[in-house]
């Protein structure tokens, strides 16, 4: 069958060039060769970290948030707990490790459940969540009416993007074409009429945008699959101004071992492909399919207001074996386990990487006020200092 270069160098040469948003689509969700089908490596000894792999205090103190959000449905005796796109199982395991020590009458009630549509990362979430009862599904149509949670950690930026540029003649669309044996940008009229709408005004000459009606869609279809209950979404981005403040530069960029790709079109599976969240887009997207925003918040905000640090003095994040307990004089081994966890929650919190993160919730049916760990005023103040968020952590 060939490589997948192969194959998308002998499309491309039958049929013309394709939208970066279909080459994008193929490099990462090519049945046989797509990077996050086949080859996704995820944690320290991969491509990129996430926010699980440094440790449970991440999954812990999400388990206080969905506990709030559970009360917040006044107590079902039984309610959904969903995780779109949930990686190795790692969140979803520290969450439903935690939920019994946080809320034990949520916990009693749980129906946990995992929207993913990679095979080789289901493999991995059942290793991970083995002995647990779950729901696997490739749609969240699958599970509908979802009476509960749906959450999504960095999930919105691995969907394709269209990459419009703004020239001299007026929008323009980067397409992929093949030139002396390699992938290189080509600039064309922008493939649907819509695109023109999801680009601001105020971009300059030069400037490129990314605008994913993927991302926007696959939003409205969970809202189409929540009967009652919250939508809460964590991932790198901005709103519209943020994003317009990087001058036109764009974020579309490729990450293979922690580091940034030279040439994202260079050898398609083999390494991931990302671009910074549009928050206005799907802010907008969410509105639209019924919902309503219930607030936004950093991600070091919300990991403040679920008391992370207080919970890891207290030694709450640690992992005692079966029938252990913490000594009351933490001996060597144990102080160096204590700094490596206040290191790890640094690293959550840093207000350039990880802390800078963007959370925002959606409620369906359900009270979008007072919701504590998205914190009063936060929906002001978050969007403005994600702008600084690295990509990658």
């Amino acid at each position: 069958m060939g490589s997948l270069a192969d194959r998308l160098a002998t499309r491309i040469r039958a049929h013309g060039p394709l939208t970066f948003a279909a080459f994008m689509e193929a490099a990462l969700y090519d049945p046989a060769d797509g990077y996050y089908t086949t080859r996704a490596a995820i944690g320290f000894e991969g491509d990129f970290l996430t926010s699980p792999d440094l440790g449970p205090a991440f999954g812990r103190a999400l388990a206080r948030a969905m506990g709030e959000l559970w009360a917040a449905l006044d107590r079902p005796p039984s309610w959904d707990l969903v995780e779109a796109g949930a990686g190795r199982g790692v969140l979803m395991r520290d969450l439903l490790a935690a939920l019994p020590q946080e809320r034990p009458e949520a916990a009693r009630g749980v129906r946990p459940a995992i929207v993913d549509v990679s095979p080789r990362l289901r493999e991995q979430q059942a290793l991970a969540l083995e002995g647990r009862q779950l729901r696997w599904a490739a749609t969240a149509r699958a599970l509908a009416p979802i009476q509960g949670v749906v959450f999504a950690n960095e999930v919105l930026d691995a969907f394709p993007v269209h990459v419009l540029v703004q020239t001299a003649e007026g929008l323009r669309e980067v397409y992929v074409d093949v030139e002396d044996g390699r992938f290189v940008e080509v600039l064309r009229a922008p493939s649907a009429a819509d695109l023109r709408f999801r680009v601001p005004s105020a971009l300059p000459l030069g400037g490129r945008w990314e605008a994913s009606p993927a991302a926007e869609g696959w939003v409205a279809g969970i809202a189409a699959a929540l009967g009652r209950g919250y939508l809460l979404l964590v991932d790198y981005g901005a709103d519209e101004a943020g994003l317009l403040a990087r001058a036109g530069a764009g974020t579309l960029r490729g990450f293979s071992r922690h580091a940034l790709v030279r040439d994202p079109l260079a050898e398609p599976g083999a390494h991931d492909l990302t671009a910074s969240v549009n928050f206005t887009a799907i802010r907008r997207a969410a509105e639209g399919a019924g919902l309503r925003h219930a607030g936004t918040a950093t991600q070091r905000e919300v990991l403040q207001a679920l008391g992370i640090r207080e919970a890891a003095s207290s030694g709450a994040f640690a992992r005692p074996g079966p029938g252990s307990s913490m000594p009351t004089a933490p001996g060597p081994l144990e102080q160096l386990r204590a700094a490596s966890r206040r290191s790890a929650i640094e690293t959550l919190l840093d207000p350039a990487g990880l802390g800078a993160f963007v959370v925002t919730c959606f409620v369906k049916d359900a009270p979008a006020d007072g919701l504590g760990f998205l914190g009063a005023g936060s929906a002001r103040q978050a969007l403005s200092a994600a702008r600084t968020a690295r990509a990658r952590a």
